[in-house]
């Protein structure tokens, strides 16, 4: 199973969820692509890429979020272990599951943040928004599907070395050489 196309399309996707959604008018703003993958990668990937690659996509969103250092790391690396043991039991990986495995799993981690963060910082008031987290989870119902099968596409069709090719260009191997 290949990593590097999802490290290029989730660091991608942090840059414009963070610099170009919040400029959108709307619900735009709210929309949360990185999510989804991250969801994703937990379900198709192995365990120990999934853990990597969750591990990283919680680096990236606590360095664009500037809140405690640690925290996505933690709680992505929960909602992991979380899904890997339902999925035992359950079969998450189907088509009809995926969109109610995100909600409740994107319902999950913004619980455990702010119970965490209320716990670090217990004098300052709660940013829990009943509103806002509806409005994002229908958000997350209505994106689910086609992302999760533009990422089974990307899986497929994208090897590791042409993800890499898209970021570095191979050169000619004489580039001194005249051709008159």
């Amino acid at each position: 199973m290949p990593c590097a196309p999802f490290i290029i399309l989730g660091t991608l996707l942090l840059i414009l969820q963070t610099s170009f959604l919040p400029t959108m008018p709307g619900w735009f703003a709210k929309l949360d692509p990185l999510f989804v993958l991250v969801v994703f990668v937990i379900v198709r990937l192995d365990p120990y890429r999934g853990a990597v690659l969750v591990l990283y996509f919680g680096m990236l969103t606590d360095i664009f979020s500037g809140i405690y250092s640690g925290l996505h790391p933690v709680t992505y690396l929960t909602l992991h272990f979380m899904i890997k043991l339902l999925s035992r039991p359950f079969v998450l990986n189907e088509p009809p599951h995926q969109i109610p495995l995100v909600i409740t799993s994107y319902f999950f981690v913004l619980g455990l943040i702010h119970m965490i963060t209320t716990f670090l910082s217990p004098n300052v008031t709660s940013l829990w928004n009943w509103k806002e987290i509806i409005v994002r989870m229908l958000l997350l119902a209505i994106i689910t599907m086609p992302l999760f099968s533009l990422y089974d596409l990307s899986m497929t069709k994208i090897s590791p070395k042409k993800a890499l090719g898209i970021l570095i260009k191979p050169r000619n191997k004489n580039r001194f050489r005249d051709d008159f």
